[in-house]
């Protein structure tokens, strides 16, 4: 996960347009394009339940003693309205997590080889081991009931599939049910063609998707992403569009394959120079993947590690961060819990960029319309209303799992103004509902505020259900 210094300066200049600079010829196509979930025999990763997985990204084991006593760590965390700990490395801190409400990921400790050089010997015996060391850590944690999975390994590239496909094959064989979690790269990690020694070892960012869900046949998605925070706040928009590229290709792909996908935003400054974290880009960082139908949140980091404003600093103690990470982890737990009853059908944006403004990537989607027919945007100019340059916004459409009811997340994309929304009733429709993102509980809409409209924050999302 961890793109830093002089790599991620190439990234940005050469990595953010990968997907348009590099096309492959579809004779040297390097994964099947009639593979299906079923062909593939995927088993994806079924959620309890009774939470949606919101947690930091931070090896507990080597990072926490830093900074907090595992009691301290496991308290604010819990505090901090996280569902899971950072990832654990003992007994002691797993049962720790779970006094504070916790759930885990127990870290697995694999060697994740580098294919490119050994024999196929060489490789087997590798993976045999992988297995062993699996084994090892199920036997180990098997009375552990708050440990939902393993964390294998952080942004592999292409030359790691088949030590990762071993080790998912192995959490599978050894703890049914059970995640084999793996972090992949964005889209602006290097790619051949913009690097010799490219990071993904692929052409473009969904052939290195599409392998890894083809060879490596895990449980679900997961990735991060930092381009809200290095477009200062969206300011860049050539850089913010590429957190949308990255997310519009991994819900297509996470889609395409039946498998639920797991988003890491930026919780502190990764960039020397980048503006400190607020109110606003917790939202945004959250609401986006949400409207998409992300199934979890996670967030880098909570511990400093030498970056600043972390939510815990450097002697340990929480920071405003903190309080701003809190508050929109509340609002990931009700809205991501209210929507696990729900399936993401449809997103697109309004108004859509441009070409002027995206030269170099694929033009986004268009807002969808089926649920929030004819949805106008304004926003207030010396007391008067203004469609005119109204922030865009990002919609994302869902259809209940058993039931008839239909549901749309509406994100304000920006970070400085709030927007009103308007829209009309879909046939066959009669009841209009918002969902609190304090609790998740439903509120029905009257007349009135229907016609007047709503407001919508900097940052933030409002979610609408629709009922027959």
């Amino acid at each position: 996960m961890r793109i830093f210094s002089t790599v991620l300066a190439t990234l940005l200049i050469c990595g953010a347009a990968t997907d348009a600079a590099f096309s492959q010829d579809a004779s040297k196509q390097t994964w099947d394009p009639n593979a299906t979930a079923e062909s593939l025999g995927l088993t994806p990763y079924q959620i309890p339940d009774d939470f949606y997985p919101v947690f930091p990204w931070d090896h507990l084991g080597d990072w926490m003693e830093k900074y907090q006593s595992l009691e301290s760590a496991m308290k604010s965390m819990g505090e901090c309205q996280f569902t899971l700990s950072g990832f654990v490395d003992s007994i002691e801190a797993a049962k720790e997590a779970e006094k504070n409400g916790l759930k885990c990921i127990y870290e697995a400790k694999i060697e994740v080889f580098d294919e490119t050089n050994l024999t196929n010997e060489e490789i087997e015996k590798k993976c045999a081991e992988i297995d062993a060391r699996i084994k090892a850590v199920v036997e180990e944690t098997q009375e552990l009931t708050n440990v939902i999975g393993y964390n294998l390994v952080d942004e592999p590239g292409v030359y790691k599939f088949k030590a990762l496909a071993a080790g998912v094959a192995a959490v599978k064989k050894y703890a049914p049910g059970k995640l084999a979690y793996i972090n992949l790269f964005p889209g602006y990690a290097s790619t051949i063609g913009a690097d010799a020694n490219s990071q993904l070892g692929t052409y473009t960012y969904e052939e290195y998707l599409e392998r890894f869900v083809q060879e490596v046949k895990p449980q679900l998605l997961s990735y991060d992403n930092y381009m809200l925070e290095y477009s200062e706040d969206m300011r860049d928009s050539g850089r913010a569009q590429v957190f949308f590229s990255d997310l519009f290709i991994v819900r297509r792909i996470a889609k395409k394959y039946n498998l639920p996908f797991w988003f890491i935003g930026s919780s502190l400054c990764i960039l020397e120079n980048s503006s400190p974290p607020t109110p606003a880009r917790y939202a945004l960082q959250t609401y986006l993947p949400l409207a998409a139908g992300a199934d979890g949140l996670t967030w880098f980091l909570y511990y400093p590690l030498g970056w600043r404003y972390s939510p815990i600093d450097r002697f340990g103690n929480k920071t405003v961060s903190w309080l701003y990470m809190r508050e929109i982890n509340i609002q990931a737990r009700a809205i991501g819990a209210y929507l696990k009853k729900y399936r993401s059908t449809d997103i697109g944006m309004d108004p859509i960029y441009t070409q002027d403004e995206a030269p170099n990537l694929p033009q986004f989607p268009a807002k969808p319309t089926k649920v929030l027919p004819d949805l106008t945007t304004s926003y207030s100019v010396n007391g008067t209303y203004s469609a005119k340059e109204a922030p865009k916004v990002l919609v994302g459409e869902f259809e209940e799992e058993e039931g008839e009811n239909v549901a749309a997340l509406v994100v304000n994309m920006s970070l400085e103004t709030s927007v009103k929304v308007k829209f009309a009733k879909p046939d066959g429709y009669r009841l209009l509902k918002t969902i609190s993102p304090v609790d998740g509980t439903e509120e029905e809409v009257n007349d009135e505020e229907f016609q007047s409209g709503f407001w919508i924050i900097p940052g933030h999302g409002t979610l609408f259900v629709w009922e027959k």
